[in-house]
């Protein structure tokens, strides 16, 4: 049995362990536009990556903070590849997969062969996570482009891919939990989530509800609650009102409010660390930043400590 609001890290908190130029490849060109294929030489350099990272979560797995496993999907790398190594001796727990996002998969774009590509890579994200065990798939609903058709009409065009992606989803006993992002997209608040989670009307459909992305900080307590029972994961990281990602007690979040109105909520998965821990030359540096971190933050949630 897992205990809530244990510890849990992304992968994406090890970005700023890997090379530059991977880093650049697989996560920020395919932001903007379509994402190549990495050539042999960056597969290689990411396979080693991948190593180095489980090894990072696997120890840190088989402490007494134990470790749930928010895994990042990219079309660029060799995903079959990189599964061989994921599930090599897994330690952690496999919480989740965070499916893609750019403008090359809007879910919610005006173009219709951009949602397709959206749906066919959020089915490719739903078969890894089946294969890994995982019950969760992280997704986000737009892209930050600025569109000539108004966001109201862009979030309606992304409520029957989402029910088809949803559906698959639900076959294969997983869960999609819709992200809001603070930027020019669909989604960028809570309520637009909140609505298209609604106008979706399944049952495994809800919200990863990421303390960095809505705001203002203050009313983060509130915002869970409005929430409710529809969070089915969260993402941890510290803000002082613009996206930053920083470890917690760096920003302004009560970290002390914000873990009694999870457990008040329900919640009971992991606290998944999003953190961009940057000065970092090694996986197991990160990994030792998020641990520090965590035992300091789990000592807020009196019920737990």
């Amino acid at each position: 049995m897992f205990r809530p609001l244990r510890l849990g890290i992304s992968g994406s908190s090890f970005i700023f362990a890997m090379a530059d130029e991977l880093r650049i490849a697989a996560y920020v060109t395919p932001v903007r536009g379509v994402p190549a294929k990495l050539g042999e030489r960056l597969n290689r350099t990411m396979l080693q990556f991948t190593r180095e990272m489980m090894r990072t979560v696997n120890r840190v797995a088989e402490g007494d903070t134990g470790c749930a496993l928010e895994c990042y999907y990219s079309s660029s790398w060799d995903s079959e590849a990189v599964l061989d190594i994921v599930l090599e001796d897994p330690k952690v727990e496999f919480w989740s997969v965070h499916g893609p996002y750019g403008l090359h998969f809007d879910l919610s774009s005006p173009s219709e062969s951009v949602r397709e590509n959206g749906v066919a890579a959020y089915l490719d994200v739903i078969r890894i996570a089946a294969r890994l065990g995982a019950r969760t798939v992280v997704a986000h609903p737009g892209a930050n482009e600025d569109y000539d058709l108004p966001k109201a009409e862009r979030l309606g065009l992304s409520i029957e891919p989402f029910r088809r992606i949803v559906d698959f989803a639900a076959g294969n006993s997983i869960r999609i939990a819709i992200e809001p992002l603070p930027k020019k997209e669909v989604g960028s608040r809570l309520e637009e989530v909140l609505e298209i989670v609604e106008r979706i009307d399944r049952p495994n459909v809800g919200v990863n509800f990421d303390v960095n992305h809505v705001y203002p900080p203050e009313a983060m307590p509130d915002m869970i609650r409005q929430a409710g029972a529809r969070i089915l994961s969260v993402h941890v990281s510290d803000q002082d009102g613009i996206e930053r990602h920083w470890l917690p007690f760096k920003g302004t979040l009560d970290w002390e409010k914000i873990l009694a109105a999870l457990m008040e909520v329900g919640y009971s998965g992991p606290l998944v660390y999003e953190t961009h821990i940057h000065d970092v030359e090694t996986c197991d540096q990160v990994g030792e930043a998020i641990v520090k971190n965590y035992r300091r933050l789990i000592e807020l949630a009196p019920a737990l400590a």
